[in-house]
Parts: C-alpha cells; structure tokens; sequence
C-alpha cells in the first residue's frame, strides 16, 4: 500500500475555492484522478468525513484526488458573477479539473456525485471531455407509482411510533398545500420536475454513447425497498440504464451514520472505482444478492433486469 501526501491548493477566479489534493507520496500513480465537492451544504470532506476516508482509500491504491468547496460552501469565497449556482458549480468543478491536472499532470476525471452534486456532476461530464468516470448517489430518483405507494404506507405505519415520520409528514402537507410554485426556491437545481427529468435522460444516454463508466448508487433513506431498478421509474428501459451499473443498498442510509454503513460504501465505490481506473467495467456485474457473510454486514442489492415501462408520472429526486 501506498503512504499518502496532501497537500492544500486556492484555485479558481481569483483563487477564492480551496481544495486539498490526495496522492500517492510515491509508487505508481494512476493516470485517473477523482473529483469529490460538497453533499447539498457539508463541508468538503463530506458526512462522516466520507470523502477524506475514501480519498485516502484510494491514494494508497495509486489513485490521486481533489476534494473542495464550491463558491458560497464551506472554505471557499462566493461566487462573484451572476450564474446560477448550478452553472457556476459546473464551472468549479472544471476549474478543480484544471487544478489537479496543473498540479500533478493527470488529465482524466472521475467524477463523485454526492446528492445534490448529483446534477452537477452530471452535466459537467457531458461538457467535458476529460471525464471518464461518473458516481450518482442518490442523485436523481424517479420511483413509479407502485414504489410511491409502498413507500407511503410504509411511512404512514411508522407515524405513530417515530417522531421523525410525524415532522416529515408535516413537511409534506405543508408542500402539498404550498402548490406548484413550491419548487422555485430550490438552491441546487432549478426548473420542473419535467425539465429535471429530461435533462437526466438526455444526459445519461449521452454517458452511454461515450461508453463512460457510471455508477447509480442509491441507499434505503427515499425508498426501503428496490425491485427491477425502480428508482429508475418509467426510464428503466433507456438506453442508459442498460449501461449504467445500478446498486441499490436498502440497508444503507444517505448520511451514512453508521460503521458499517460508511464500510459498506468505502468497498463498493473503491472497487468500482478502481475496476473503471483500469478500464474493467465494459460490462455490469452479474446481480448479487444480500449475504449474511458480508463482512461489512450488508450486501449490496445489484439489479440489472429491465421492467415494463411504467406511466410516466414520476418524482424526480435529488437527495
């Protein structure tokens, strides 16, 4: 294994976001390097500091990485011009590309997509070329309506017991009541559910025509249970889902509280990782089904079978 240096760097307009690179201190270094920013408003180094655990994971397998703070989050200044804060992360991110590749000359990029980095992620790899790779986790989620309804009844039993439950109920009649405008003041992504859902598609299969390597990760926090790729809804027959390497893990939570959660997703992005490092993954992995010898204590529901379409009246979801 490799030891790890680290070392700080200011990058951007004007040197406003600040970053902190993970490398090898020295054998062989990988020619890929990943991309890890912030999960909706956390610092960079992530829930439970999963982002610093999974660089340093990586660099003692040779493989080099940039963690930081969009414009506005954490560390870094805000943003100066007038962008959206989705066009301006895009923006950072690519800057961060820059940065990585002008510090240690690496000029291929897998990108981590963590909740609300998600969408950005997303569009910056159809935008730039130098994107090999792609993580969405939890990112976009279109549950069809057999899924909406287990997920509501599941909640509604648990109501009564779980003072959590009766606080999300009450966010959700307040939506319910506040109407269609309700959307408008999203922070990371803009626009209808309909816009967000074509913008994903669109790009998805543009990451399948490129034949990129990518990585739907989705946990049990939106919906405990996954049959056939139903967080994939009425899109589960694109193209791209056919491309795309689908694990959902009902036993995962999104903020990844616990040991063996955090162990549970350290292994199965380090491994897809590094398999698209080496150029394994021209294929998804046949499915593998939860074990009770899995040393971590979970195992990772891989689906690749494809569903009937369903009616196309899906939530899209960035978590």
């Amino acid at each position: 294994m490799n030891e790890v240096k680290e070392f700080p760097v200011l990058f951007g307009t004007n040197g406003s976001l600040i970053g902190m690179i993970s490398t090898p201190a020295g054998g062989h270094v990988e020619p890929v390097a990943c991309i890890f920013y912030n999960m909706g408003g956390n610092h960079r180094v992530g829930p439970r500091r999963i982002n610093v655990k999974l660089a340093r994971q990586l660099a003692q397998s040779g493989v080099s990485s940039i963690r930081f703070d969009l414009a506005g989050l954490g560390d870094s200044g805000p943003a100066t011009g007038s962008m959206t804060f989705m066009a301006q992360a895009i923006v950072d991110v690519r800057a961060a590309m820059d940065q990585v590749q002008e510090s240690l000359g690496i000029q291929r990029f897998i990108l981590m997509g963590l909740c609300s980095g998600a969408p950005s992620s997303l569009e910056a790899t159809v935008v730039d070329p130098r994107v090999v790779g792609l993580l969405q986790f939890d990112g976009y989620a279109f549950p069809g309506r057999r899924a909406r309804w287990e997920r509501a009844l599941r909640r509604a039993l648990s109501v009564p017991t779980n003072p959590i439950m009766i606080l999300k109920t009450v966010r959700w009649i307040k939506r319910k009541l506040s109407g269609p405008g309700a959307l408008e003041g999203e922070i990371f992504t803009t626009g209808t559910l309909e816009d967000k859902a074509k913008v994903f598609v669109d790009c998805m299969n543009v990451v399948a025509e490129r034949n990129i390597p990518a990585l739907l990760l989705y946990t049990g926090t939106l919906n405990s249970v996954d049959r056939h790729l139903d967080q994939l809804g009425p899109f589960a027959n694109e193209k791209f889902a056919k491309h795309a390497e689908y694990v959902f893990v009902g036993e995962m939570d999104h903020s990844l509280t616990s040991q063996a959660t955090q162990r549970t997703f350290l292994k199965i992005v380090g491994d897809w990782t590094l398999r698209t490092v080496h150029g394994r993954t021209a294929t998804a992995p046949k499915p593998v089904l939860k074990s009770e010898s899995s040393p971590s204590g979970f195992g990772a529901l891989t689906s690749t079978s494809k569903p009937k379409r369903t009616a196309p009246r899906a939530m899209a979801t960035s978590l």
